[in-house]
């Protein structure tokens, strides 16, 4: 990708955040497939079904909340995106109500924050367009950092600068960094 970037978006859970939940257990418990959407699959599923998955969802992020830690290096990454004046905000799949719990446990405070409440979400790419909205860039100069396929869909859909964290190569992206501390470094690369 070529151009100015002017602004970050950050997902949440497992970026900012030490990911927690036990996906597999969770979904299990759900007797939902691996590779199924649990917020999707809510749309659309029955009203008994749905009320079940949904008793789990809460459970499980209710209990990840309260437990939640930062990430390494994400106390430092907001910091340096602060002190040099670079908007930024928070894109998540989680909801208001824990993401709210796990910022106050971990110390953390941001301004702009995008979660499921409104209605859509990843992969979605409406839901980091939003982000880039509340942050006030426009989408091709966003930077999207995350952990998951999901982040990655959406911020290629919505045709910004995607950036995997995670240790080990697989999903498409434009940048891959294995920590939030070469983060830094990376958007002091593409941010000038």
């Amino acid at each position: 990708m070529t151009g100015t970037r002017e602004g970050v978006l950050l997902d949440f859970d497992g970026t900012l955040t030490k990911a927690i939940i036990d996906w597999p257990t969770m979904k299990d418990e759900m007797k939902l497939e691996d590779d199924t959407k649990i917020l999707e699959f809510l749309q659309t599923a029955p009203p008994e079904r749905a009320r079940h998955v949904s008793e789990v969802l809460e459970r499980h992020e209710t209990d990840a909340a309260n437990r939640a830690e930062a990430n390494e290096g994400a106390l430092e990454l907001v910091d340096y995106l602060e002190g040099r004046g670079i908007p930024f905000g928070i894109v998540t799949n989680n909801a208001w109500r824990h993401v709210a719990v796990m910022m106050e446990r971990i110390g953390l405070a941001v301004e702009k924050v995008i979660t499921r409440d409104i209605g859509i979400w990843k992969p979605d790419p409406r839901h980091v367009l939003l982000g880039a909205e509340a942050i006030g860039v426009a989408p091709e100069r966003c930077i999207f950092i995350g952990d998951g396929q999901l982040d990655m869909i959406a911020a290629r859909g919505a045709g910004m600068t995607s950036v995997h964290l995670s240790k080990e190569a697989g999903l498409e992206c434009d940048y891959r960094v294995t920590g939030l501390r070469e983060a830094i470094a990376l958007i002091g690369r593409l941010i000038h």
